[in-house]
């Protein structure tokens, strides 16, 4: 791809293009006063701030990471679209109350011809945008994958676990869809100004007499177009803002995630399960494991678990994950972390609570699929270790 890949040199074509057409609208809007077309202008001149931050979060995003971005700077895609999102609904706003002005003091549109061929203008720009930035690779890619249905069961074919997962490029980043919102909400304001400069350029209004129906076609479509860009970026702001809020993605049960890897020979408990989306597409998971004491001196026997615990995760698309084994004594029904940190004080500021740590399971305490044995050969051992002395460990460790 080189350094400017496809989807920079479309920013930068589009940003050429709006960068010149917004002196035009803003100077063609005044001098015909419409409104429309001035509140077009600045959809305009908010679109050429949206790609001015989209050119440079496509650009910023692919920096390595360092010692102060040890995820690299790959969010800044995030937080461009989550700002984009909240600008262009200022602007909303704004665009919102000067159309209430107008309702209640109306004016008419002086020069409609100037203003049709300028809005005419506007729209097309836009529309090329819209083509521009359209992610078609996605949809042929979904439309492949609805003929390799299968035709027996009408299912769609599974994925082999060591084949390529879905990445971030089969969806259209977060970054270009708030770009493609601002071109979209820009390409209905010029639509608007088409529209209204069309009705004033057939069915003329005196000027010396009173605004009729026509002055208000105006601000009364620019509301309605207010009402649809912000129904239409209101899943852009959720989706952002659950990104940045670590939220996990509602297509992953990563409770049942935690509760397979709990499920895996010599596994006791699962404690300490976090999993963030740290990008459109790209998942990071912690946890921590206690396993069972014949685990202690077996080198084997902990890469055959690392590797079964990392094929659970493979199948639901998280390919970075952290495992800490707590390799020690332990019952069957604790979930406690057997290596917190060092100080009682600390844990005030730990992620979790001491007493319950985040998303804890134990094997004891699941319920048995078809097939399942109660306790596996790597956990008889665990019902007769130490339970006495493990309970006045942690009785010596409450009353510390």
């Amino acid at each position: 791809m080189g350094r400017y890949t496809g989807k920079s040199c479309r920013l930068s074509f589009m940003l050429g293009i709006m960068s010149v057409f917004f002196t035009a609208e803003i100077v063609g809007g005044y001098v015909g006063n419409s409104i429309a077309l001035i509140s077009d202008s600045f959809n305009m001149l908010s679109d050429i701030i949206s790609l001015s931050m989209g050119l440079l979060a496509a650009r910023v995003r692919r920096r390595n990471g360092s010692r102060r971005f040890t995820y690299g700077l790959a969010r800044v895609e995030v937080v461009g679209a989550l700002s984009n999102a909240v600008f262009l609904f200022a602007l909303c706003f704004t665009i919102a109350v000067q159309a209430l002005k107008r309702i209640i003091e109306p004016e008419r549109i002086d020069k409609p011809r100037l203003v049709l061929i300028v809005g005419s203008i506007g729209l097309g720009i836009n529309i090329v945008g819209l083509v521009i930035f359209q992610d078609f690779r996605m949809l042929l890619r979904k439309l492949k994958c609805q003929s390799d249905t299968d035709e027996e069961t009408g299912h769609p074919q599974q994925r082999d676990v060591e084949g390529e997962e879905p990445t971030e490029e089969e969806g259209q980043p977060l970054n270009i869809r708030g770009v493609l919102l601002h071109v979209l909400n820009d390409a209905m304001g010029s639509l608007v100004v088409v529209v209204t400069a069309t009705l004033f350029y057939v069915w003329p209004v005196d000027a010396e007499g009173p605004c009729t129906w026509q002055c208000y076609v105006d601000p009364s479509m620019t509301l309605v177009m207010v009402g649809i860009v912000m129904f239409s970026g209101a899943p852009l702001v959720k989706e952002a803002a659950c990104i940045l809020l670590h939220m996990i993605p509602r297509d992953i049960n990563f409770s049942k995630v935690v509760e397979d890897v709990c499920r895996l020979p010599c596994v006791i408990s699962v404690h300490e399960a976090h999993m963030f989306e740290l990008t459109k597409g790209r998942f990071v998971a912690t946890l921590h494991v206690r396993v069972s004491p014949e685990l202690h001196n077996s080198h084997s026997g902990v890469i055959t678990l690392h590797r079964q615990i990392r094929e659970v995760f493979h199948k639901v698309r998280i390919h970075s994950v952290t495992v800490q084994l707590e390799l020690g004594e332990g019952i069957l029904n604790n979930c406690r972390c057997s290596t917190p940190c060092l100080s009682p004080s600390c844990l005030k500021n730990s992620c979790c609570q001491a007493d319950v740590p985040a998303l804890s399971v134990c094997k004891a305490n699941l319920p048995l699929y078809p097939g399942d044995l109660s306790v596996n050969e790597c956990d008889k051992s665990i019902l007769k270790e130490q339970e006495a002395m493990m309970s006045s460990k942690f009785a010596a460790v409450t009353k510390f």
